[in-house]
Parts: C-alpha cells; structure tokens; sequence
C-alpha cells in the first residue's frame, strides 16, 4: 500500500513523538550539494535546509545507480549505523530511501544523540567486563559539499595509505579514481577536475580509468 504525505508534517510527528535528541531530515537528491529540504532539531549535526548529502548518502546512490545493493541488503533502508557530527559527537543513524518511478528521489533520515542513554548505561556496566560492538559504517556530516569532497578523497588515501597523490605511479592513480567513483565522488559537481588536478592527470585520462 502506498500513501501521500506531507513531509514537513512528517518529521514534526517523528520530532514530537522521539524528542529533541533526534534529528530527522528530508534530503531533495536533485542537487546532493543543497539537499536539505526540510529538518527538524538541526541542532544535533548543525546543519540546516540547504546543507548537502552526506558521505555515505552519495555512496548509497552511486550503489543503486549500479544496480547494487551493500551487504545483500534488499530493502530501501539503513538501520541503526554509526553517524558522526561535526563536533564529533556520535550519534546513532537510519535512512529511508524513497524512490519515484524505480529512481531515488528523496532520502528520510534520523539522527539519535544516545550520549544521555549510554553515560546512563555506563554507570551499569561499571562492574562488568568492557565490550566494544563493531560498526560496519561511518557517516559525517557537514554544511558544505566541499566538505563532503575533501572527506571522500582523505578516506580513500587513509584507505589505500597514500600520501601524495600528484607523485602516485599510474596503476595507484588508477585504484584512487576507482575508490572514489564507488563513494559517490563524482556524483558532485566540479569533482573531475578537482581530481583530475590532484593526481597531476588530464580529465580524458580520469575518464578512461572510469571505463
């Protein structure tokens, strides 16, 4: 079954009912550099309408665009990752993708602040042994796409432990186009030749190693 709804009544309902520890936002992904259309309790990230898609949401696109789907996941949601602000607090995240004729077109996201529940949960397990629960994924939110970018390319490099990507022999310039590609990189504006100038390339040659 499928229903129309307002999303600005949308995310106040969710708002009203969770509290202001939680973020929702409605992402336009017409144009990931000012996708923010709608948000409630912008306080938890510091963004606002007009901030840009995230790292791991240019990802999740790139991935549908390619017809895949992360770790076999069939279903058009994230649940429960790890999200990060920008002040470096860590937040517990989920994201709806929601299609319009089999295409993304706008992305429904929650951002949990559980800082108050785990100091609360810490208190508790004072007197047990400490454990640590693996996270398969990382978000970062920013205010500006330039933002998004400089994050993207710095991952990759941490990724493939590179330094100076102008100084990288072909084959290694070839793996960091590829390993960007798959981030979504080139899903923003003006990104082939922000690379195309770091690796010291031409934009025809960053196009072939996209082939």
């Amino acid at each position: 079954m499928k229903i129309e709804i307002d999303f600005s009544v949308l995310i106040k309902f969710i708002a009203g009912v969770i509290g202001t520890h939680c973020e929702i936002v409605i992402h336009d992904l017409s144009d990931v550099s000012k996708s923010i259309v709608a948000i409630e309790n912008g306080h938890i990230t510091g963004r606002q309408i007009g901030s840009p898609a995230t790292d791991l949401a240019l990802k999740q696109i790139k991935s549908i665009e390619q017809g895949n789907t992360e770790q076999g996941n069939k279903e058009p949601f994230l649940l429960n990752y790890r999200g990060r602000a920008g002040n470096g607090a860590a937040l517990r995240s989920s994201t709806l993708m929601i299609f319009k004729n089999n295409k993304p077109e706008y992305m429904l996201c929650l951002n949990i602040d559980d800082s108050n529940v785990k100091s609360a949960i810490d208190m508790l397990k004072a007197s047990i042994p400490d454990h640590e629960v693996a996270e398969a994924r990382d978000e970062n939110f920013y205010n500006s796409i330039e933002d998004v970018s400089n994050s993207i390319i710095e991952q990759a490099k941490n990724e493939l432990n590179l330094t100076v990507l102008s100084r990288l022999s072909l084959p290694e310039k070839n793996e960091f186009v590829k390993t960007v590609e798959k981030s979504g990189l080139f899903t923003i504006k003006g990104n082939v030749q922000k690379v195309s100038k770091m690796l010291d390339i031409s934009e025809q040659t960053l196009y072939r190693y996209l082939k």
